[in-house]
């Protein structure tokens, strides 16, 4: 899934362009587009369907939701910038990616691993949804529904880190069990676009 344009065409473009072309024009090296991870669960598929309309409706950046198979594989997917982003468990990542120990209070948690992804891996967590999953989490720990995206991501999109944001706390187990049941039978954006719409956020 390569998405980026290779660094040296775009010095190349750069430089042809200097000769009688704005600075605008090159900056189609940067682009315009975000690919978004997402596991084939309803969970997973209505709260990246919010992410995609959010981003999409708010800013005019195409969205391209994509399949992964599992949390390894999002991660290894991250990393190579195939995924701009998509949506991880803190205790998922404490234990089963970064290898560590299992901690049990939510706030410490997310900062622990939010400070090793950001220092080791170069990829950011946002604020968690607003519920856990108890059925996922490893031994000893919680697993609180985040965003985790692509450090290099948030500079090409300087907005992008203020938007997002907002939905953070914004789903409550309750709200997230509802959203999960009414999307099970495919209607996964339709569910999100409800959403959405019904707390202001588009």
């Amino acid at each position: 899934m390569k998405r980026f344009i290779p660094l040296f065409f775009c010095s190349l473009l750069v430089v042809l362009l200097t000769a009688g072309t704005t600075v605008k024009s090159a900056s189609a090296c940067v682009g315009k587009s975000l690919v978004i991870g997402a596991m084939d669960n309803p969970q997973q598929q209505v709260l990246v369907q919010m992410v995609s309309i959010l981003i999409s409706e708010r800013t005019g950046t195409t969205v391209k939701i994509v399949p992964i198979i599992g949390h390894a594989e999002a991660h290894e997917a991250l990393l190579r910038a195939d995924l701009d982003m998509y949506v991880e468990y803190t205790g998922i990542g404490q234990v089963v990616l970064l290898n560590d120990e299992p901690i049990a209070d939510s706030k410490v948690l997310f900062d622990a691993v939010k400070d090793r992804y950001n220092r080791e891996l170069n990829l950011i967590w946002m604020q968690p949804f607003g519920f856990s999953v108890e059925e996922i989490a490893p031994v000893g720990t919680v697993a609180e529904a985040a965003l985790v995206v692509r450090k290099d991501t948030l500079k090409k999109f300087p907005a992008l880190a203020r938007l997002i944001s907002k939905l953070g706390g914004s789903v409550d187990a309750a709200t997230m069990a509802a959203l999960e049941k009414a999307s099970v039978d495919g209607n996964s954006r339709e569910v999100a676009r409800s959403f959405l719409k019904k707390n202001r956020f588009i």
